[in-house]
C-alpha cells in the first residue's frame, strides 16, 4: 500500500511539474501586441517585428485614442504615449492603464521631465518688500515678453497660455469672442507686450485683433509684423532679449532656454506660482508647468510580466553585449529610435502626470459660449467626447459639449430650435438644410480631389441611335429619377434646367417648376414631413412620386422600402424603365454590373460621345464639396465667429498637420468606423471666403436658393411689379 501511494505522489509531483513547465513556456512565448499608429509607425517597421521568433506583433490603431480603447478591451497590450496622449487617455481610462517605461530622448537623460515652463523677471522687479501673494499683482502694467505662437512647436494653447491666465483670472466680456476677451484681459493687465504668432487660427480675423490692440506688439521687435528679430527656438530667445532689454518685466520661456542665454546671470530670477523668487542658479528652479517625458504604457492585467520581457528585448537589463534578434532590432527602433527607455516603479497614470500637469480639467474656466455638437448614435457621441476632452487639455476655447440625437434631421430640428449648434453634413442634405431648416454654412468642409461630389445626368444607351433624350430641351413631359428630393442631385438638375431655361428663372418654387416640366418622377422623400417646410401639394408630390410607383414599387419613401431609393435605386429606377433620365453622383454608382447600357447627358446639354461613366469635369452637372459643417442662420456673429475659431483651432492640432502628434485624428476612423463628426473625405476645414474651385462651384448651386431664402429675390420681383404699376399710371395719364 505504501509502495502504491508513493508511485501514486511520484505520479502527481511529475504531472505538476510538467503543467509548471508548460505554463512557464506558454507564458514565455506568449505573442504581445504593440499599438502600431498609422502616422508614426511604417508597414516596414511592423513586417521586420515579425520576423523569426518574435515575440510582439503590431496591431494598428489610426491613433493613440484607439490605443487606449483597445488597451482596455484586451485586444493590444502595450503602446507609445506621449504626455498629451496620456492626459486625455486619464480622462477615460483612470485605473486600466499603467505606465511602466519613461521614454527620455538620448541627449537629455539626466532631466526629469522634456520641458518646464518658467517665469523670469528682474533681480529688482520689487523695489519693496511684499508678500508672496502680492507679488504676482506687482506684474501688472509691466509689459509681457512671451515666447509666441508657432506650429513648428508642440506647446500648446493651455500651454502658452498658462501662465497669463494664472496671474490674471480670466474675465469674460459680453459680446465679444473668447478669443477677444482674453486679448483684452492680456492688455488690461499686463499693458504692452510682444506675443507673436497667430492669436487667432482665421488669418483675417486675426490682423483684425493686432490692428485692435496693438499694446500687444509694442515690446516686438517688429511692431508691424508682431515678431522678434529672433525668432530662433521658437520665439524663446526673442522673448529672453526682450527681457534683457527691460522692455518687459516678465517674460514666460522655457528652462533650458534660461539657462543657454541667460545662464546663472544674477540680473534675474525666476518668479514662482506663490509669488516667491528663486536665484538662477538655484538647483531646483520652480516651473510653472512640467511636462512629463512620453512612456511605455501597457494594460494593467499584463504590466508586470511584459515589463520584465522588455527589460531583456530593449536592452535595459543588458545593455553591453547582447544578442539582438531581427524583430527586437525592429522593436527597437520603434520605441527608442531617438529615446532611452528609463525604468519607472509602479504607479497609475494619475500619479506619474500629477508630478507636472494639472489632470482634472472639468474645473477649468473658459469663455464664450459651450459649443453643443449634435451628433448621431453612440459611436459618434462617443468620438465627439474624445475630441472635447482633447480640446479642452488643448485650451481650446469655447468648450464643446456632444448632443446625441438619432438622425440627421432629428439635428436639423435641434438647431433650428436651439437645443444643439452645429453638424456635419452631406452636401446632399444642404438644399433641406438651408430651405427647411434655415440653417447656413459655419465652415466647408475641403474634400479630397478624387472624393468630390460629381452629378451627372444619365440615360439608357440605345443601339439605333433613337434617344428619346438628346438635350435638356427634351425633359419636356419625360420621366425622371432622382435618389432624394432636395438632394444634391435634385438641386443640380433644377440649377441646370434653370440656367438652360427649361423652368423659370423667376420662381422659387422648385417643385411645382419642375412637375410642371416634366410628365412624372420618382422623387423620394417629398411626401416626408423632413423634407418639406410645408406640405407640397397633394397634386405635385403625387407626380413627383408617380415614377416610384412602378411595377411592384409602391414606395415613395427614402428607406429600403423604395427600391428606388439612394443613387443605385435612381440608376435602378432608369434600368427598368420606370424614368427616362436619372440623376445620381458618379461616385455611387462605380459598381453598376454593365456601365456600357447608360450614356452620360453632358452639362453642354449634348450626350457624351461614347456609352458609360468615363467623363471629365466639364461633363458633369457640378463638381462641388462633399460635405459642409452647418448653425442656425440667425446666430449673433459673435457665437458663430466663436464656432469658427474653435473648430479651427481643434483642426490645427487635430487635423492634418504635417508631423502632427495628435492624440486622436478628427477626420480618421473612431474605433473602426468612418465618417463619424467628418467624412473621410475632408482633407481640412475651410471658411466661407475660399476660392477653392469646389467650394465656388457648391456655392453656386446656392445662390439662387440664397436669395430665395433672404427674400431678396421676392423683394426684387415686388419691386419690378410696383414699377410696373407706376410706369402703367404714367402712360395712362399722359394719354389723357
Amino acid at each position: 500500500m505504501k509502495l502504491l501511494l508513493d508511485i501514486v505522489f511520484r505520479s502527481t509531483m511529475r504531472n505538476i511539474v510538467w503543467v509548471i513547465l508548460l505554463l512557464g513556456a506558454a507564458r514565455a512565448e506568449q505573442e504581445y501586441k504593440l499599438c502600431a499608429p498609422l502616422d508614426t509607425v511604417s508597414d516596414d517597421a511592423c513586417y521586420a517585428l515579425q520576423r523569426g521568433e518574435s515575440q510582439v506583433s503590431c496591431l494598428r490603431v489610426a491613433d493613440n485614442a484607439e490605443c487606449a480603447i483597445r488597451l482596455v478591451q484586451g485586444a493590444a497590450d502595450f503602446g507609445v504615449f506621449n504626455a498629451e496622449e496620456l492626459l486625455l487617455t486619464y480622462q477615460f481610462y483612470p485605473l486600466d492603464i499603467m505606465p511602466i517605461f519613461q521614454l527620455r530622448h538620448r541627449d537629455k537623460l539626466q532631466e526629469d521631465f522634456e520641458f518646464q515652463t518658467v517665469v523670469v523677471v528682474p533681480a529688482d522687479f520689487t523695489q519693496k518688500v511684499v508678500s508672496p501673494g502680492e507679488r504676482l499683482k506687482q506684474l501688472k502694467g509691466g509689459g509681457l515678453c512671451h515666447s509666441g505662437f508657432s506650429k513648428s512647436q508642440w506647446w500648446n494653447d493651455y500651454i502658452l497660455k498658462h501662465f497669463e491666465k494664472t496671474v490674471n483670472r480670466p474675465y469674460c466680456h459680453e459680446n465679444i469672442t473668447a478669443i477677444e476677451s482674453e486679448i483684452r484681459n492680456l492688455k488690461d493687465f499686463f499693458g504692452k507686450a510682444c506675443r507673436p504668432g497667430d492669436w487667432a487660427a482665421d488669418s483675417s480675423f486675426d490682423q483684425e485683433l493686432k490692428n485692435k490692440y496693438p499694446e500687444l506688439c509694442d515690446l516686438c521687435d517688429d511692431r508691424a509684423t508682431c515678431t522678434y528679430n529672433n525668432m530662433e527656438k521658437h520665439g524663446h530667445l526673442g522673448a529672453l532679449k526682450c527681457l534683457a532689454r527691460r522692455d518687459g518685466k516678465v517674460a514666460y520661456v522655457a528652462l533650458s532656454y534660461v539657462y543657454e542665454y541667460l545662464k546663472t546671470n544674477a540680473s534675474f530670477q525666476f518668479l514662482c506660482p506663490n509669488g516667491n523668487i528663486l536665484p538662477l542658479n538655484t538647483e531646483n528652479p520652480c516651473a510653472w508647468l512640467k511636462q512629463p517625458w512620453s512612456v511605455i504604457a501597457a494594460r494593467k492585467e499584463v504590466a508586470k510580466p511584459l515589463k520584465i520581457n522588455l527589460m531583456n528585448w530593449l536592452n535595459i537589463s543588458f545593455p553591453f553585449g547582447h544578442k539582438e534578434n531581427d524583430w527586437q532590432i525592429a522593436l527597437n527602433k520603434i520605441i527608442q529610435e531617438d529615446s532611452r527607455a528609463v525604468d519607472l516603479p509602479e504607479m497609475s497614470l494619475a500619479t506619474y502626470l500629477s508630478k507636472g500637469r494639472e489632470i482634472d480639467i472639468s474645473n477649468i474656466e473658459t469663455c464664450g459660449k459651450t459649443i453643443r455638437w449634435c451628433t448621431i448614435g453612440d459611436l459618434e457621441t462617443n468620438k465627439c467626447t474624445w475630441v472635447a476632452k482633447a480640446a479642452r487639455n488643448l485650451g481650446v476655447e469655447p468648450s464643446i459639449s456632444c448632443i446625441k440625437s438619432n438622425s440627421t434631421f432629428e439635428c436639423f430640428r435641434d438647431i433650428a430650435e436651439d437645443r444643439a449648434d452645429i453638424i456635419t453634413i452631406d452636401s446632399n442634405y444642404g438644399y433641406l438644410a438651408r430651405t427647411v431648416y434655415n440653417l447656413s454654412t459655419v465652415l466647408y468642409s475641403e474634400t479630397e480631389t478624387n472624393k468630390n461630389s460629381m452629378i451627372i445626368a444619365v440615360v439608357r444607351e440605345s443601339e439605333d441611335n433613337n434617344y428619346p433624350i438628346k438635350s435638356f430641351h427634351d425633359l419636356k413631359n419625360r420621366k425622371a429619377c432622382f435618389p432624394e428630393y432636395g438632394g444634391i442631385s435634385w438641386l443640380s438638375f433644377t440649377n441646370i434646367a434653370r440656367t438652360n431655361g427649361i423652368i423659370s428663372s423667376k420662381s422659387c418654387d422648385y417643385s411645382l417648376l419642375v412637375s410642371k416640366l416634366l410628365s412624372g418622377a420618382c422623387s423620394p422623400g417629398i411626401e416626408d414631413a423632413d423634407h418639406t417646410r410645408t406640405a407640397v401639394p397633394t397634386d405635385v408630390s403625387s407626380k413627383l412620386c408617380s415614377a416610384c410607383r412602378y411595377q411592384n414599387n409602391t414606395s415613395c419613401a427614402v428607406n429600403e422600402t423604395n427600391r428606388y431609393y439612394s443613387d443605385k435605386g435612381a440608376i435602378r429606377c432608369l434600368s427598368e424603365g420606370a424614368g427616362d433620365v436619372a440623376f445620381v453622383d458618379a461616385r455611387n454608382i462605380k459598381n453598376i454590373i454593365n456601365p456600357s447600357m447608360y450614356r452620360i447627358l453632358c452639362k453642354n446639354g449634348s450626350l457624351a460621345e461614347f456609352p458609360g461613366f468615363k467623363f471629365d469635369e466639364f461633363c458633369a452637372l457640378s463638381v462641388t464639396i462633399d460635405s459642409e459643417l452647418v448653425g442656425r442662420k440667425n446666430d449673433t456673429q459673435t457665437s458663430r465667429m466663436d464656432i469658427v475659431l474653435a473648430l479651427l483651432k481643434i483642426e490645427d492640432w487635430l487635423g492634418y498637420r504635417v508631423s502632427a502628434q495628435r492624440p486622436i485624428h478628427i477626420y480618421g476612423p473612431f474605433n473602426d468606423t468612418l465618417d463619424l463628426l467628418f467624412k473621410d473625405s475632408t482633407s481640412g476645414l475651410i471658411t466661407s471666403s475660399s476660392t477653392k474651385k469646389s467650394v465656388l462651384a457648391y456655392k453656386e448651386l446656392f445662390s439662387h436658393v440664397d436669395e430665395c431664402s433672404t427674400g431678396s429675390f421676392a423683394a426684387t420681383a415686388n419691386f419690378v411689379f410696383i414699377a410696373l404699376v407706376a410706369l402703367y399710371h404714367f402712360l395712362f395719364n399722359y394719354a389723357h
